[in-house]
């Protein structure tokens, strides 16, 4: 039987027994999420989809009134990420900031390895292979996460 890394407590904390390998490979692909988005790098793409399609006016609109609080949040999320990155107990709080962070980086990883939402990425060599294995693993860390939220 399967033990979920991430349980929920009666205290309403979850267990989070990631291994520090796992561990290490989150706060550095957040760490680099995070440079990609200072320098607003074209791969974070898909991290601000447009909202109201070819509207380019009311993109732009939107852009200007909600992108720079959009942005913080994703800063603040990497920060909790990263001062959270060895604990073993995580507040609810805690947690939502690593689902947000992973599906983040996943979501710049889909760019680069230019996934789309009915194609599986093909396995590549070299840096594509690696990517694409931590596409995949951050997207089981992200269900397991997102099941413990809603159990």
């Amino acid at each position: 039987m399967f033990r979920s890394p991430i349980k929920r407590r009666s205290d309403g904390t979850y267990r989070f027994a990631v291994g520090d390998d796992e561990r290490r490979l989150v706060a550095s692909v957040v760490g680099q999420l995070r440079e990609l988005i200072l320098a607003d790098d074209p791969a974070t793409v898909r991290l601000s989809p447009p909202p109201y399609g070819d509207d380019d006016e009311r993109n732009a609109g939107y852009a200007a009134l909600a992108g720079t609080e959009l942005t913080e949040r994703r800063l603040a999320s990497i920060d909790i990420v990263l001062d959270t990155v060895d604990a073993e107990s995580l507040t609810q709080d805690q947690l939502e900031s690593w689902m947000r962070s992973i599906n983040d980086v996943r979501l710049v990883l889909g760019t680069i390895l230019d996934v789309d939402e009915d194609d599986r990425p093909a396995p590549g060599r070299g840096d594509a292979a690696d990517n694409l294995a931590v596409y995949e693993y951050l997207g089981i860390l992200l269900e397991l996460t997102v099941r413990a939220l809603t159990d």
